[in-house]
């Protein structure tokens, strides 16, 4: 039996990194990871590499997924980490940074689901990487809220589509977790978030799970919840 084949989107920072990181310490595991800071495209790929895909870009996103569909024939795990914050009072709100952000953290996902999933087999895990803004709300944080109960709400969908071809689908609604996103942000206390090298144990944990069942949504929380 060979490598499992895994795609980390958003492998450049934060838990995307982190997570490629882990699942490249497995032997079992063929993990690449896709962002804008990854290297560039070759003819075949590195194990653990991270390579270059500006997920804003939809024409760079049709690219990657097609020179994936002709380098690997199934995809055993993807996980969506990629995205951006966006904080501000709703009265501040520019058109062109509500697009921007809608791309990456909403728009970019779903087409990248749909232009992968013909390679995941039975047995296989999408993992979306949503927010504990994807399950309540938050002052000065309207547009983050909207994308993360969309990539929720995505997920519930996909998850009825693929349920009898045996592909699992999980949601993970994270809490604080020491990221870049968080910088500049006043009033958080960084130790008082999840390491991003522990939310990578946990993530790579979800795909090794028994395939005879799946979990559907989990809330991830630092030890003070909701901060």
């Amino acid at each position: 039996m060979g490598s499992k084949n895994i795609l980390v989107v958003g492998a450049g920072s934060g838990i995307g990194r982190s997570l490629l990181e882990k699942l490249n310490a497995n032997p079992e595991y063929f993990p690449i990871g896709i962002s804008r800071r990854g290297r560039p495209l070759e003819e075949s790929f590195e194990r653990g590499k991270n390579y270059n895909c500006n997920l804003a870009e939809p024409d760079q996103i049709r690219k990657i997924s097609s020179f994936i569909s002709e380098r690997w024939e199934e995809i055993h795990a993807i996980y969506f980490a990629s995205g951006d914050g966006l904080f501000l009072k709703i009265e501040d709100l520019e058109w062109e940074d509500l697009q921007k952000h809608l791309i990456l953290n909403l728009s970019a996902p779903i087409l990248l689901t749909s232009k992968l999933l013909p390679l995941l087999k039975k047995g296989s895990l999408l993992c979306y990487l949503s927010s504990t803004a994807g399950r309540q709300g938050f002052s000065g944080s309207s547009p983050y809220c909207a994308s993360k109960h969309g990539i929720a709400g995505f997920a519930k969908a996909i998850r009825e589509e693929v349920k009898d071809r045996g592909i699992r689908v999980t949601t993970v609604f994270a809490g604080a977790i020491d990221t870049p996103i968080w910088d500049g942000r006043e009033g958080f206390k960084r130790e008082d978030m999840i390491p991003a090298s522990d939310a990578a144990i946990f993530l790579e944990s979800l795909y090794s799970l028994p395939a005879s069942f799946n979990q559907d949504e989990i809330l991830f929380l630092p030890p003070k919840g909701v901060l």
